[in-house]
């Protein structure tokens, strides 16, 4: 594939936060490439250098941004949608608000619909097919009522128009952030699938390591300033690190013994002191700094600390021919639930289906219109919401975590400096005493963790809780949940966190719950069922209309009657043939097949085949002039 895009030197700071210092990258034509690091390592703003928003810095040698030559167009899908700067569009006409100049003609024709020039514009802008395409994705991610503003929308609605929008441009290189937050599992995967038939280059920033692994084919990762470049799968890009870090732990031992030889060496007496070498004196230090440089490379080890009360009880939460509505609404009904001390639950259903509703009712917060709940005596339930606008920016984490002490107090009564509690959430001592305004969205949902995990609970829900973490902190949080030992209810739409940590899944389909044992593996097949069988009820809805038209507009001829009163044996004659077929195809002993027996099945079935054709065409001719009938 031919070279795109090349850029070289990139060198940028933030006073003396270091983001680039001397990366490279090249994208060629046709790449899919994922964009991964830590939050604060730099990826929005990678995408903001790339698409020319963002200058680095003066360097020696220069930063260089090669285009190879190739006229080609940029387009980036930000996380966030433009509201409040177009709030006179609605759903339909809102893709404007990412052309400038259609966006301008728009304006225009609105106030004079005869003006020419505006027309123009859109031809020459390919306005036309792009409006086309935006609004076929809409309707495929079925978003109907195209008269709504987008301000009235919820997060998930805003979500879909960010994904029309960007699959519909038209531009070579598609840079892709955070596509899939707060979207329901079905939407992801039709985006997953329109994705992998794409022919676009692109670059994805994402947490969903499901939707990585399956749309990409190449990995940039950003590290301490430097953008590593790895040619293949996520999961195979995750090897490659395993191995890595093994063979860094490896060089670690050998340099800290070295490095414990060296240091008895240096403590000697001050007649060796005066004697010892330069050389020597210069390797002790060069040891130390490969030890720190290794160190720093191996993965942090995160100790999220989760707590657990201690409860006896074995079942948590029983609910028993349960129904619930608001007025006359039906939300939830037929419910026969458990939740047990150590269960580990996956909730998912669209957005919308009764998630947060069927959690209030766990926390008595919302009591059954019907049936029978029985809950542990004082049971604790705590949520985790990423609810961003209870912290204050202004106050610094280790503030906010110590509430004036400089140690905190945890659930289970152990006493820990903030610093190191901090430390174990990935927090850096600069960042804990930094204003919480200055943190990154990831950085401030690790230190709404750290603030939620110094409780201790009976039952603790996760909302979304991966939404906005890089991929080392979801892994983090994962390897601490699969080992923590009470109940957990986990609301989320990363496929990989809920296979990794959920023992069953909760599926909340047509207002009943339906239990499936292990994580999303186990109900993806039952989802795609349910996805199938919605399309199948929309096609046979389509042909009943189209036929019950047809009806109406067309009488059968004296022909088509005969063929009617004639195609119904016709039918039966033929069913009877291939059942025929069917029993002698039945009676071959494949276990001892000659040439000739062999010879003769192949025959036999070659003619049933036949005869399969022959009476899916009398079915078809049936189905029509029945609908003249």
């Amino acid at each position: 594939m031919s070279i795109l895009l090349t850029l070289k030197n990139i060198n940028l700071s933030f006073g003396q936060n270091v983001i680039f210092k001397g990366s490279e990258l090249t994208i060629h034509e046709g790449d899919r490439i994922g964009l991964i690091g830590l939050n604060g390592q730099g990826k929005s703003t990678l995408f903001k250098i790339i698409d020319q928003e963002v200058t680095p810095d003066i360097s020696t040698p220069p930063f260089t941004y090669d285009k190879s030559n190739n006229p080609f167009k940029i387009f980036s899908i930000p996380q966030e949608l433009n509201i409040e700067d177009f709030k006179d569009l609605n759903i339909e006409d809102f893709y404007l608000s990412f052309y400038p100049e259609l966006y301008k003609a728009h304006v225009t024709l609105q106030e004079d619909p005869s003006n020419e020039k505006c027309y123009e514009v859109f031809q020459q802008l390919n306005g036309w097919d792009i409006q086309n395409a935006y609004l076929n994705y809409l309707k495929g991610f079925d978003l109907l009522d195209l008269t709504k503003k987008v301000d009235e929308l919820s997060g998930g609605e805003r979500r879909k128009i960010a994904l029309a929008i960007g699959l519909s441009s038209t531009a070579e290189i598609l840079l892709w952030d955070e596509p899939t937050n707060h979207l329901d599992i079905e939407t992801i995967e039709r985006f997953e699938d329109e994705l992998m038939h794409s022919r676009k280059t692109y670059l994805i920033i994402s947490h969903d390591r499901y939707l990585l692994n399956h749309t990409t084919d190449k990995i940039f990762h950003i590290e301490r300033g430097k953008i590593s470049t790895f040619k293949g799968k996520y999961l195979q890009y995750l090897e490659y690190l395993e191995n890595k870090e093994a063979e860094l732990r490896k060089n670690l031992d050998k340099l800290q013994n070295h490095h414990r030889r060296e240091l008895a060496w240096m403590r000697q007496g001050i007649k060796a002191r005066r004697t010892r070498s330069k050389k020597r004196v210069e390797g002790f230090e060069n040891i130390k700094s490969n030890i720190s440089e290794i160190k720093s490379r191996s993965r942090k080890v995160v100790n999220l600390g989760l707590l657990h009360s201690g409860r006896k009880s074995k079942r948590l939460v029983e609910i028993e021919d349960g129904n619930f509505s608001y007025g006359e609404s039906e939300i939830l009904k037929d419910l026969n639930l458990v939740i047990a001390k150590n269960d580990k639950i996956a909730l998912i259903g669209p957005n919308g289906a009764g998630k947060s509703t069927l959690i209030k009712i766990f926390k008595e917060d919302l009591k059954l219109s019907s049936g029978h709940q029985k809950n542990a005596q004082n049971l604790k339930v705590i949520t985790f919401d990423q609810n961003r606008e209870s912290l204050d920016l202004e106050k610094t984490p280790i503030e906010v975590i110590g509430e004036g002490n400089d140690f905190v107090i945890l659930g289970d009564g152990t006493r820990k400096h903030i610093v190191g509690y901090l430390e174990s959430f990935l927090f850096t001592s600069d960042q804990a005493h930094r204003p919480i305004s200055t943190l990154s969205g990831g950085e401030k949902n690790r230190l709404q963790l750290a603030i939620f995990m110094k409780e201790s609970a009976d039952l603790w829900v996760f909302d979304e809780p991966t939404n906005d973490l890089d991929i080392e902190t979801i892994e983090l949080l994962e390897k601490e949940l699969k080992a923590y030992k009470s109940a957990l209810i986990i609301i989320s739409h990363d496929r990989a966190f809920i296979d990794n940590i959920c023992e069953s899944t909760w599926l909340i389909n047509e207002k009943k719950v339906e239990v499936f044992e292990g994580g999303y593996t186990q109900v993806a097949p039952y989802l795609h069922a349910i996805e199938l069988e919605k399309k199948v009820n929309a096609e046979v809805s389509k042909k009943a209309s189209i036929s019950k038209k047809e009806k109406s507009n067309s009488k059968m001829s004296f022909k088509e009657k005969e063929s009617f009163s004639k195609i119904e044996s016709l039918i039966e004659t033929v069913e009877q043939d291939i059942e025929s077929m069917n029993n002698e195809l039945a009676k071959f002993d494949f276990s001892d097949m000659s040439l000739e027996k062999k010879k003769e099945y192949e025959e036999l079935n070659s003619k049933k085949e036949g005869k399969d054709k022959e009476l899916e065409e009398l079915y078809l001719e049936w189905e029509e002039l029945n609908s003249k009938l």
